[in-house]
């Protein structure tokens, strides 16, 4: 009922077989950040100062939000999926182009860019070769990074601005 309201979104698992670990559970959130923080109790005094503790699953939930959103009017078709496996590798988005091309993306309510946010990134990555078009760890950063070869760091606000 509450899908049928748009009060609840959820995304499938990408099982690609890359593994035999892969774990087939459906991710659900609450899109809307202002009903998710009311349904969570949390107060002014519990989400300050800002932290990936405190936001986290907020601001996964916020960007993944705007990426279904942005589905209706984006010039490439995508499926958005999640990825995970027992083993602990994870990924927060997994957007499969029509053609089977991979962009992943990794939400973190960071403002720097770390070795460790890219982990799952480097696993598709390596796994998918030449299908993997990009990594990208989106932060709360003001500013772009590139960590390696396919491998960016993004501030949130690149989901809205558009290359000029």
């Amino acid at each position: 009922m509450l899908r049928s309201v748009f009060l609840v979104d959820e995304l499938p698992p990408w099982t690609a077989n890359l593994t035999k670990r892969e774990v087939g559970r459906t991710k659900a959130f609450v899109g809307d950040s202002a009903l998710a923080l009311r349904l969570n109790r949390l107060t002014e005094q519990q989400l300050l100062p800002l932290t990936s503790d405190s936001i986290g699953g907020l601001f996964e939930a916020f960007v993944a939000s705007e990426l279904l959103k942005q589905r209706s009017w984006s010039e490439h078709d995508y499926q958005p999926f999640h990825f995970r496996d027992r083993d602990g590798v994870e990924v927060d988005l997994v957007l499969e182009l029509d053609d089977g091309r991979i962009i992943a993306i990794e939400v973190k309510a960071s403002s720097t860019y770390r070795s460790d946010h890219f982990a799952g990134l480097r696993f598709l990555k390596d796994k998918l070769g030449d299908r993997f078009v990009a990594g990208i760890v989106v932060g709360m950063s003001d500013t772009g990074y590139q960590f390696a070869d396919r491998l960016y760091g993004l501030p949130a606000a690149a989901l809205w601005q558009s290359r000029t």
